[in-house]
């Protein structure tokens, strides 16, 4: 099976390491704002509605694999 770092950057069309820096930034707790304008150089200069959609996503594929574990 594929690992949400893959599948968001398949269906984002993204560099995995962007995702992955991505990922790493939310997980820290920054701001999707803060995020957007300040860490260009880490997320391939994604825009602030990208990210969103992203972060959004991630937290679905997150309690999904979670539900997954819990039915298991």
């Amino acid at each position: 099976m594929k690992s949400i770092v893959a599948i968001l950057a398949e269906e984002f069309n993204k560099n995995e390491q962007h995702v992955k820096n991505v990922i790493d930034l939310i997980d820290e707790g920054n701001t999707i704002p803060f995020i957007a304008r300040y860490r260009k150089e880490m997320t391939g200069a994604m825009d602030d509605q990208l990210l969103r959609r992203l972060a959004d996503r991630l937290s679905y594929l997150r309690n999904l694999a979670a539900r997954r574990e819990e039915i298991k």
